[in-house]
């Protein structure tokens, strides 16, 4: 991931969108996975954390992983205004380190696209995940690029049957997905531009 995040850290919860988004894909995590107590999770790229803050009274321990140092303080300012014992923020390159760490679930929202060598994080989660363990990525559905706009060197979404079948040579099974929620931005005419994204689950 590129780290111009560490620029829109301090602001980055003030978008009302970034909490509807994480709102919405929780919800669902909650109605279709199967999660409790003695979970030990993992949130990669969880910027300032919304996602793992909505999940946390639903799983036992939560590592919140980023590599954006600003991020990691805005989320362990957020911990410790909270008091929310169970939720630890950690600047770590997942992308160039290698973790010993094992997760029961591992998740994700809007990163995927961020990262270049897609196989690459997938055999990582795969090796992270204990046996019987789930992975869930949340990510755009192909656009046209004004999602970013200019100068934006990820991915354009992707056809979530495109990740399925990665996932599956990676060594997943059974993986679904569906859509989860959309993205309504505002364009140049005044019109609305909306952006689908998807929930992906597959099991190790």
């Amino acid at each position: 991931m590129t780290n111009n995040f560490d620029d829109v850290a301090g602001t980055w919860d003030e978008n009302p969108i970034h909490l509807e988004r994480s709102q919405a894909i929780a919800q669902r995590m909650m109605e279709i996975l199967t999660l409790n107590k003695d979970m030990d999770v993992l949130e990669y790229g969880a910027g300032t954390g919304i996602l793992s803050f909505l999940l946390s009274e639903k799983v036992g321990h939560i590592t919140m992983m980023d590599n954006s140092k600003e991020m990691v303080r805005v989320m362990e300012g957020k911990v410790l205004d909270r008091n929310a014992m169970n939720l630890f923020p950690v600047c770590f390159n997942l992308e160039e380190e290698v973790s010993d760490q094992s997760f029961d679930l591992i998740f994700n929202q809007m990163v995927l696209h961020h990262i270049h060598d897609i196989k690459a994080i997938f055999e990582k989660f795969h090796k992270m995940l204990l046996p019987g363990g789930t992975l869930a990525i949340a990510d755009l559905y192909p656009e046209d690029g004004s999602f970013h706009g200019e100068g934006f060197d990820g991915h354009l979404g992707f056809y979530p049957e495109q990740l399925e079948s990665m996932l599956l040579t990676t060594g997943f099974r059974k993986v679904s997905y569906e859509e989860c929620y959309e993205v309504k931005r505002a364009t140049a005419d005044g019109s609305n531009k909306l952006y689908p994204i998807f929930l992906l689950t597959a099991s190790k």
